[in-house]
This record gives C-alpha cells, sequence and structure tokens, in this order.
C-alpha cells in the first residue's frame, strides 16, 4: 500500500514547532512549579525555625534565671561547706589533748606514772614525750608494746632504761618519744 501525504511540510514544520513550543512551556512551567514549591517550603521551614527560636530563647531567658538561682545557691553552700570546714579544723584540734589524754589513760597500767608529758602539735599530729616511771617491768613492757600496735601511736621510741632500788621495790625510769594522730 502506498502512502500519500497530501498535508504540506511548511504545516508540519509549523505543528512540531507548536510541538515543541508547548514543550518548552510545559517543562518551563514544571520547573517553575518545583522552584516556587521549593521556594514555598524552605520559606515555611524557615518561619517554623524563627518562631522555634524564639520560643527556644525565651526558654533559655528563663533557664538563665534559673541557672542564676543554681550558681547562687552552690556558692552559697560553698561557703558554707568553707564554713564547715574552718570549724572542723578549729574542733578537731581543739580537743585533741582531751582526746589524747583519754585515750592514753585508758590502759595505763596502775603501777606507772608520768613524771612529765611534753607536747607539740603541728597540724593534727601532736607529738609526745613522756619521762615516766614504773613499779614493774612487766608493766612497762606491755605499756610500750601496746603504744607500739595502736594506730594512733606512731614512731615509739623507747629512750635509755634504768632502775632505781629503794625500800619500796624497784622504780624503772625510761623516756619515750611517739607521734599521735586522733582517728
Amino acid at each position: 500500500m502506498i502512502k500519500i501525504n497530501l498535508i504540506p511540510a511548511e504545516y508540519i514544520d509549523s505543528i512540531n514547532r507548536k510541538m515543541l513550543v508547548a514543550k518548552v512551556v510545559l517543562v518551563a512551567i514544571a520547573v517553575i512549579a518545583c522552584i516556587a514549591f521549593v521556594s514555598l517550603w524552605h520559606a515555611t521551614r524557615a518561619k517554623n525555625l524563627d518562631t522555634l527560636l524564639v520560643e527556644k530563647q525565651t526558654e533559655l531567658k528563663s533557664l538563665q534565671k534559673d541557672l542564676q538561682k543554681v550558681n547562687d545557691i552552690e556558692a552559697q553552700i560553698s561557703e558554707v561547706e568553707r564554713y564547715l570546714s574552718a570549724i572542723n579544723q578549729i574542733t578537731k584540734t581543739r580537743f585533741i589533748y582531751t582526746y589524747f589524754m583519754q585515750d592514753l589513760l585508758v590502759d595505763l597500767p596502775e603501777t606507772i606514772w608520768f613524771k612529765s608529758i611534753k607536747t607539740d602539735l603541728k597540724g593534727d599530729v601532736l607529738s609526745l614525750s613522756f619521762a615516766l616511771q614504773s613499779r614493774s617491768a612487766y608493766d612497762l613492757a606491755y605499756w610500750v608494746n601496746l603504744l607500739e600496735s595502736d594506730k594512733k601511736y606512731s614512731e615509739v621510741e623507747m629512750g635509755a632504761f634504768s632502775i632505781k632500788e629503794s625500800e619500796e621495790g624497784n622504780t624503772f625510769s625510761s623516756p619515750i618519744k611517739t607521734k599521735y594522730v586522733r582517728k
């Protein structure tokens, strides 16, 4: 079958041009619509972000007031802790002599007595020097051993040991040095 085209070529070219222009316009409209949609989406998102920013800034101002209150309270707590620490330091060493005497005399045998006690307080360490006498060498040895084994006393040193004979019996004398820490 033979096909004869009776439509002039100029007319077909004109239709093809109109079709091309229609396609270009359709693509342009689609691109413009996409750009408009994306721009509208970004504008809406920007507006929402601005609203969120304003809300967060308001919340931040509120929280900054709370933060200032917290900082003030922490400063007060710190001041109270320094005050309590100072009081603890004062009371810790204030009664150290009382504690020392109580701890010293609790286990002291009846046959031991002190000729002198010298003390030197540095911080919370009490350096001690005793000059003591005893009627029993065993009680003296027991008491020195007790000092050495007690954690409150450290660096226990016993000096020259002397014995004095009398009608009442033997008297044993010795200087002792140690350090005392209240625990």
